[in-house]
């Protein structure tokens, strides 16, 4: 079967890009030391991006003789931590009928430790059985999707087990003879059993893969396959109505994995999208670092995916260049930065020192400043630019070529925020709370000084708008003008808001009686062409403060400017997967107050002082240059 061009999903789709940066997959490999039991070290090791890095296997202790009902449920707790040969361990705690029938639903509620679970029981007055109630606090869950939520604060764990004599003989062991359907598990055993693996969709346009993160049970054995009927099986019920699959619903592959290779069948299928389903299978397996090619048969005949790097063209490789047309960073290769400067807007290619100072003006009236701009926001093809007029008032848009001309597309408005998609759409936040319009003479009053630039004056500090109090704009094409409705925040102030770059979600904070939330919700548009924005999901919740600016740095990562336990402001890396902490992304540098970033490329970060700086480690940070607003595409 030879090689078909993806054809467009939507009519939209013809607005694809050639996109050839390719996004790092990061995989968090937490060690955690067992609960009970020896340790047993994996096969898989701890190399770098190793998605069995750290990972330990439990040799469960199994019920002790003459444990009571307490005893018997603190131990299945722990032993419920292995998986091995179908849970064998927890197994061995019911009885015998129980123990075969059996079939815990993928779902798993998880709570902080067992130090923490209260416990009571009730003995029937003939000793025959018991009833053991479990009370703790429930940090998060995993539903059957593999979705991992973060719990709200003061959510309960309650459940109750029911145990028997075994035989009815009052001299016989205790043992479970009901429990809860879904799996209970310690934060310490998630982070040992568990890893955040990322599905990848297509974005309604077709232009670019969407990462639906997802936790699976890690062991050295069928962690492939396992993958892949997951993908193939289609999107969480978070992510599903915002993205779509290649491969049609109810698909039943047939699976044949060996140390290295993958082949994935597909029957009854006749006009199948057989590149969309090559790279959805792709860029999720190339987070196997084992699984070095795939073939993929369509009604028993293999599909050919020339230049795909493979021995045979129906051999490709997962890591290929030739899936990166959809890249899910859905950026361009040798993307640029930008910057304000003295009024301008300048580009650059180069990220040190000495070579930022190689800068270039952007061509174009809003690059050469005839429009003194309080925000500017990039296209990802690097075409236009649009912008936010001192005072908030209008949004502007301009081709940055010679001889363009500046397009006024939104206007008498208080407008705070725009970011850009694949798309070409554009996304502007406005406020909307009776009195917030400044007049002409606040406008003079906060227009920055000569010698200062834009985007400096600290705006982190002002007052949030009223919860309910904006509005969010999308502007297809950069110019068709349609009402996004925001879902789920009406108690909330919207305080920073940036579309990722695949159109399909955004991040937000919000901010309720002083506290500020990271969170990250769908974009959904139905037949109508209404589009919507919400089902959003809080974002370590629990770690970040203060938090004053927010960016895509990778499609299934975002970096902020925030602290830690009342810490100092710095750069911090959250992941979208919902369970890995955030971690730092460079020493806090004095005066931090905006940051960028993009897959593959430095960080970028402005300070209140008119500098620049760039962050290529995790470690340090270097001032490059005097400017304002650094940002890259997006």
């Amino acid at each position: 079967m030879s090689d078909v061009e993806r054809p467009g999903r939507l009519a939209r789709a013809a607005r694809s890009i050639a996109a050839g940066t390719l996004a790092c997959v990061s995989l968090a490999a937490c060690a955690s030391v067992p609960m009970t039991g020896p340790v047993v070290p994996s096969e898989g090791g701890d190399g770098s991006g190793d998605p069995y890095g750290g990972y330990v296997r439990l040799l469960p202790a199994g019920p002790q003789p003459g444990v009571e009902p307490e005893g018997l449920i603190d131990g299945f707790l722990k032993d419920l931590g292995s998986f091995e040969e179908d849970h064998k361990a927890a197994r061995s705690y019911m009885l015998p009928e129980q123990s075969e029938e059996w079939t815990p639903d993928a779902a798993v509620r998880v709570f902080s430790d067992l130090d923490a679970v209260d416990m009571d029981s009730e003995v029937s007055s003939d000793g025959l059985s018991a009833t053991v109630r479990i009370r703790s606090n429930e940090i998060a869950s995993i539903d059957e999707s593999g979705k991992y939520v973060p719990a709200e604060t003061g959510t309960m764990l309650e459940e109750t087990f029911t145990l028997a004599k075994e035989g009815d003989d009052p001299e016989g062991e205790w043992r479970i003879q009901d429990l809860p359907d879904e799996i209970i598990l310690s934060q310490l055993d998630v982070e040992r059993t568990y890893r955040p693996f990322n599905l990848y969709f297509f974005n309604p346009a077709g232009t670019a893969l969407v990462p639906d993160p997802v936790y699976l049970p890690v062991s050295t054995d069928q962690l492939a396959e396992r993958l892949l009927r997951k993908l193939i099986g289609g999107p969480t019920d978070w992510l599903a109505p915002a993205v779509l699959s290649a491969f049609p619903e109810g698909t039943a592959p047939r699976l044949e994995i060996d140390a290295e290779r993958a082949v994935i069948n597909i029957n009854g299928q006749n006009e199948a999208d057989e590149y969309g389903m090559g790279a959805q299978i792709a860029w999720t397996l190339r987070q196997l670092p084992e699984i070095q090619e795939f073939t993929l048969r369509i009604n028993g005949e293999e599909v050919s995916f020339p230049q795909s790097d493979g021995d045979s063209s129906d051999r490709p490789r997962p890591g290929s260049d030739y899936w990166s047309r959809v890249s899910p960073g859905a950026t361009f290769s040798g993307v640029h930065a930008y910057y304000t400067h003295e009024g301008q807007l300048w580009s650059a290619a180069d990220w040190d020192a000495d070579n930022f100072n190689d800068a270039e003006r952007v061509a174009g009236p809003l690059g050469a400043g005839e429009v003194r701009l309080d925000r500017f926001a990039v296209s990802l093809d690097e075409s236009t630019i649009a912008g936010i007029t001192l005072g908030g008032r209008e949004v502007v848009t301009s081709f940055a070529s010679p001889g363009a001309q500046t397009q006024e597309v939104l206007s008498d408005g208080v407008f705070t925020e725009l970011s850009w998609d694949v798309n070409g759409d554009l996304w502007v936040v406005e406020e909307t709370g009776d009195g917030s319009r400044p007049d002409d003479e606040d406008d003079e009053e906060d227009a920055p000084r000569a010698d200062e630039e834009p985007g400096t004056q600290g705006s982190a500090e002002e007052d949030p708008p009223a919860p309910g109090d904006t509005a969010l704009w999308l502007l297809r094409d950069g110019d068709e003008v349609v009402q996004a409705e925001v879902r789920g925040l009406r108690d909330q102030s919207l305080v920073h808001f940036r579309i990722s770059r695949d159109g399909a979600r955004a991040a937000v904070v919000t901010e309720r009686d002083g506290e500020r939330s990271l969170q990250v919700g769908r974009v959904v548009e139905n037949e109508d062409g209404q589009v919507s924005v919400g089902a959003f999901i809080s974002l370590a919740d629990q770690e970040l403060e203060d938090i004053t600016s927010i960016a895509w740095r990778s499609s299934d990562q975002l970096v902020v400017l925030g602290s830690r336990d009342g810490g100092t402001t710095q750069a911090l890396f959250v992941s979208l997967d919902g369970g890995t902490p955030a971690a730092s992304a460079g020493a806090p540098v004095a005066g931090m107050i905006s940051i960028s970033g993009a897959p593959g490329q430095p960080l970028l970060a402005g300070s209140d002082d008119g500098n620049i700086w760039v962050s290529n480690d995790p470690l340090n940070w270097q001032n490059v240059v005097e400017g304002g607003s650094p940002t890259f595409p997006g």
